[in-house]
């Protein structure tokens, strides 16, 4: 044990501190309380622009003649299942033309409480990308919109308009 001492107090007692150690030491612990002027600091980001909001083109209603607005219970099941019409507007018209806009208005055929047929009465697209979402609106949308019991929606031909833009 005297052998392990000795051995420990060689090692340890002799050594004295360097001069770097300590200038290191004060340098670490030296809190930074220099004041920088932020504004004069240099970046590389491009210059800003006064305004690079663009609002979407405004769509008036599309307009079908003779053929009236769809009653609200109609519109409650459009409305309930939208999911099928943004489905299309992504699916067929964003992945081809990221921007898309455009309305479109659909001729819904309604007969015996239950929707028969959709057919475009009238569309406006910001693209050619617009008539893919056209195409798959008339082929789902008759099967996912669904009148509920007791709807009041007597039968005839009815418009439903659709907006669509990106989120």
């Amino acid at each position: 044990m005297l052998v392990c001492l000795a051995a420990l107090a060689a090692a340890c007692g002799g050594a004295k501190p360097r001069a770097t150690d300590s200038a290191a030491a004060a340098f670490a612990a030296a809190p930074d309380t220099q004041k920088v002027d932020l504004g004069a600091v240099k970046t590389g980001l491009p210059p800003t622009v006064s305004d690079s909001f663009v609002a979407p083109p405004k769509h008036p209603p599309l307009r079908i003649a003779n053929i009236p607005d769809a009653p609200d219970d109609l519109i409650a099941a459009v409305e309930r299942e939208e999911g099928i019409s943004r489905f299309c507007y992504q699916e067929f018209g964003q992945k081809v033309d990221p921007k898309l806009v455009g309305a479109v208005a659909l001729v819904v055929v309604v007969d015996v409480g239950k929707i028969w047929t959709a057919r475009v009465g009238a569309d406006d697209w910001s693209s050619p990308a617009g008539k893919g979402v056209n195409e798959c609106l008339t082929q789902k949308a008759p099967q996912a919109w669904k009148l509920m019991p007791g709807a009041k929606v007597p039968a005839g031909k009815y418009v439903v308009q659709l907006r669509f833009r990106p989120t």
